[in-house]
């Protein structure tokens, strides 16, 4: 791209910012919340773990997917870019629009939704008052984020080596303290109609959520200075960290909680520190979990307001969206996407925003994964420039058979909030019409 365009972006990151975005994003409410949501499901020690393994090489197999598409279009927008270089204009648009609104917007929600119940349980206030506080977070690092990107990237990466120490440091107490016997019965089936592996399905999906926005920071490749070995190192170094430090996580609480009282429990590691340092334990868990869910929501729209910038820069949708300040910072499309999530936090709960994030994703990344296929068949030598995904054609065409499962069991679990994310979805295509006849 020409250096005279508006449009130009600087490289102003380096491969460790890539990595500590990709963990700032990861390391969210999730740690914190479904140690509880997976012992529901899986009652033994080794099955929670294997789970969480499971969950870490899925996510490791997206990685090295997103490597080679990134490394071959290293512009701002990841998975957009793969979309509409695969697909054309059509499909591009779909995913911008839908991703803008369900995933940007939604994942930042599912984060300051789970900010808030923190925050009631810290102040001692009743429940009803977690969507004001899931908004004010919303809007605090919205504003931080505004700042440009130099500014947003260094406060990320602040708090991503905190609540790297503080997560280390919980496994560290646990370990020390604990002595609850590692043993368990095994899995236990969402209802008696239903297979055993439906069951490991529901586990998998709150572990998925924990490490959701490994590979976030491939939307940010037009700002990373050596793009051919930095984003691989990143997105895969990211993801073995992430499966170190949840294992070792998981187990940690699980030496000081018995497995019979995780289940269901919203806030595992909070039971645990109360358990060993009594009340001024639970507190400070508390305390990082905040932390730890700002830092999450900064870093999430940090990275993923690309795909909206992109879509505004090939306009396909607003361009004042892709209107960058003088400190690289999209402020618009900050102010458009904070200002939908206020709106889902003050709307819907925790599950139900997982249920139709997740179900969208599973639609949308799935297309991001085919298109990995289109370009080997297509093109007659690889291209010297991209980072070769090992066996790339099996892993995209697993990721996309297993995308597909996971919107069969949410829609089987979640028919309503399914038919309204189809119906969202069927409007933005039927959109893109609309857009094109007016518009383009």
């Amino acid at each position: 791209m020409d250096r005279t365009d508006p449009h130009h972006l600087k490289r102003l990151l380096g491969a460790p910012t890539a990595l500590l975005i990709g963990m700032g994003v990861a390391i969210g409410s999730g740690i914190f919340r479904t140690p509880g949501e997976v012992a529901q499901h899986l009652h033994a020690p080794w099955i929670i773990v294997l789970a969480w393994l499971v969950g870490g090489f899925i996510v490791l197999m997206q990685g090295l997917v997103s490597a080679e598409l990134v490394t071959r279009f290293p512009h701002a927008g990841g998975e957009y870019v793969f979309l509409r270089e695969a697909y054309g204009r059509f499909v591009a648009f779909f995913f911008g629009w839908a991703y803008t609104i369900v995933i940007i917007g939604g994942g930042a929600a599912l984060i300051a939704i789970a900010f808030g119940e923190f925050a009631c349980l810290l102040f001692r206030v009743p429940p009803e008052w977690a969507r004001w506080f899931a908004a004010g977070a919303i809007v605090l690092t919205t504003g931080i984020n505004t700042l440009g990107l130099r500014t947003g990237a260094t406060a990320q990466n602040l708090l991503t080596a905190a609540k790297i120490v503080s997560v280390l440091a919980l496994v560290a107490i646990c370990f020390a303290a604990g002595s609850e016997p590692l043993s368990g019965a095994g899995i236990t089936p969402i209802d008696e109609a239903r297979p055993w592996y439906t069951a490991f399905l529901a586990a998998l999906l709150p572990i998925l959520w924990s490490y959701d926005g490994t590979t976030d920071s491939v939307k940010l490749a037009e700002e990373v200075k050596d793009v051919r070995r930095a984003m691989p190192r990143a997105i895969i170094g990211c993801t073995l960290a992430l499966m170190l430090l949840y294992v070792a996580f998981n187990v940690a609480l699980m030496r000081v909680v018995p497995i019979g009282e995780m289940g269901g429990d919203p806030f595992v590691p909070g039971n645990a520190m109360d358990r060993v340092l009594g009340p001024a334990g639970r507190t400070g868990v508390l305390i990082v979990a905040m932390l730890v869910c700002l830092g999450a929501i900064g870093s999430t729209v940090l990275a993923t307001i690309r795909v909206t910038f992109a879509l505004a820069r090939d306009g396909l949708t607003f361009r004042f969206l892709s209107k960058m300040s003088n400190a690289q910072a999209p402020v618009a499309a900050y102010l458009v996407v904070g200002t939908f999530s206020v709106i889902l936090v003050m709307l819907r709960g925790f599950e139900d925003v997982l249920g139709i994030y997740f179900f969208a994703s599973a639609i949308l990344f799935g297309l991001s994964y085919g298109s990995l296929i289109i370009f080997r068949r297509r093109e007659s030598a690889f291209p010297e420039t991209a980072y070769r995904c090992p066996v790339g054609i099996g892993m995209a065409v697993f990721l996309i058979v297993f995308q597909l499962a996971l919107a069969v069991n949410i829609a089987w679990a979640n028919p309503w909030d399914v038919l309204l994310t189809a119906a969202l979805l069927l409007a933005m295509a039927v959109l893109f019409f609309v857009w094109r006849a007016y518009r383009v």
